[in-house]
């Protein structure tokens, strides 16, 4: 029987230090094989283009690049890629915007070896992980009927800002798209929540990762 093949890893990061200390890591567990790096998303696609790599982990603030716009860009050229950003952003945007984009893993530079480790085989593994505040996001929050109802009841501008929301769209982003204020988004944003009913910023992302998946607005 031939040995198991381990997992190849691939990490960006504009640090040589934590480039260096993620490949230390990686080479000490015999199940993985670190297989390069590099300082920039760019460069780093380019040459991914000529490797086998299983995971992806990431920085989300490069020198001239941002992780999270990229996403999508990277899932389409490797679709079957895993990709960790490994940040020190504790934002909510930018974490509910990674779950939202399809990335598999969003955790601190603050993790312990040990973590990251083990973080690195549950994505290879189909696992998503994220902050606890948000492991139970795809949990459903009402029947569709219920749902259905609630939706109606917004007001046109409502469900536009909406359908920005469920794409990804930061605040600012859906402000830019449509020439409104973002206290205006902000506005509207809240108004969408009394309506649905959704108390927490937590809920209105379950419901958000909810619409993405089905065909209600």
């Amino acid at each position: 029987m031939s040995a198991k093949s381990p997992i190849f890893v691939f990490v960006i990061d504009d640090h040589p230090i934590l480039r260096k200390g993620l490949q230390a890591e990686i080479e000490s567990d015999t199940s993985l094989k670190f297989i390069g790096s590099s300082d920039s998303i760019k460069d780093g696609l380019n040459l991914m283009k000529f490797k086998n790599v299983d995971v992806l982990i990431m920085d989300i603030s490069l020198k001239e690049e941002n992780g999270i716009s990229e996403l999508t860009t990277i899932k389409n050229k490797f679709p079957f890629l895993k990709v960790i950003f490994f940040t020190m952003h504790r934002d909510w945007d930018y974490l509910q915007k990674a779950a939202n984009l399809g990335a598999d893993a969003y955790i601190l530079k603050t993790e312990t070896s040990t973590n990251i480790i083990s973080i690195i085989k549950n994505v290879f593994n189909g696992k998503k992980i994220f902050p606890e505040e948000i492991v139970g996001l795809q949990n459903e929050i009402d029947s569709n009927e219920e749902l259905i109802k609630k939706l109606n009841s917004l007001s046109k501008r409502e469900q536009e800002i909406l359908v920005h929301l469920k794409s990804g769209k930061l605040n600012r982003e859906i402000a830019e798209d449509l020439q409104i204020s973002i206290r205006t988004v902000e506005t509207h944003r809240s108004s969408i929540m009394q309506k649905l009913e959704i108390h927490s910023t937590i809920g209105f992302a379950k419901l958000l990762l909810r619409l993405q998946t089905s065909n209600l607005v």
